[in-house]
């Protein structure tokens, strides 16, 4: 089915299998990430035939030859409406394990990376409400971590939108200057990860 963003008006499509069979349905627009609340019904009952994208239709990135559709690169291709996702960054399963535990009370949809390069190609996909992210994930520099570099040059729009929790050892929970300083939200020592519930 097609659909065309309210904001940036680029039209994109959503393979029909992937549409809930509920009434309405709130989409990612992938160009602007503006939220598009779209009444699935009625689109349904307009819906006789369906003619392919124009060649100036958003293809998600995808140009022609270019490497094939992987599912497990977009985690959540649908959510209901006022559904909240996060992804966490850790090597740690037992922070892991808290960390989930936790964000399924807070009723978030949670994906769990194990390699810088796997969360940069999910988030490239989907705009994230929350990133859990430890400073050494997957063995990187603190200075030089992938995903906060990613995540600092993301425009100031579309960054605001996402709430940004460093794991980290060498800066106490909460320390707003040094959040900060590492453009993120909110920094949590590892030592307090069983408080975590209370600090989100």
């Amino acid at each position: 089915m097609e659909f065309t963003c309210d904001k940036c008006q680029v039209r994109f499509m959503v393979p029909d299998e992937k549409l809930p069979d509920a009434k309405t349905a709130a989409l990612r627009c992938p160009k602007c990430k503006e939220k598009l609340i779209v009444d699935l019904a009625g689109l349904r009952k307009e819906k006789e035939v369906q003619k392919p994208p124009d060649k100036g239709s958003y293809d998600f990135g995808f140009d022609e030859g270019s490497e094939d559709y992987d599912v497990s690169e977009r985690p959540f291709d649908f959510l209901e409406e006022e559904g909240k996702t996060a992804i966490i960054c850790e090597d740690d399963p037992k922070i892991i394990k808290e960390i989930v535990t936790v964000l399924g009370i807070m009723e978030y949809t949670t994906t769990v990376v194990d390699s810088v390069r796997d969360a940069l190609r999910k988030m490239k996909y989907h705009l994230f409400d929350m990133v859990l992210v430890n400073e050494t994930f997957n063995g990187s520099d603190p200075d030089a971590n992938g995903i906060l570099i990613y995540l600092e040059r993301l425009s100031m729009d579309v960054r605001r939108s996402v709430f940004v929790g460093l794991l980290t050892r060498q800066y106490p929970t909460m320390d707003n200057m040094a959040a900060f300083l590492r453009s993120v939200n909110m920094t949590i020592n590892i030592k307090d990860i069983d408080k975590i519930d209370k600090i989100l």
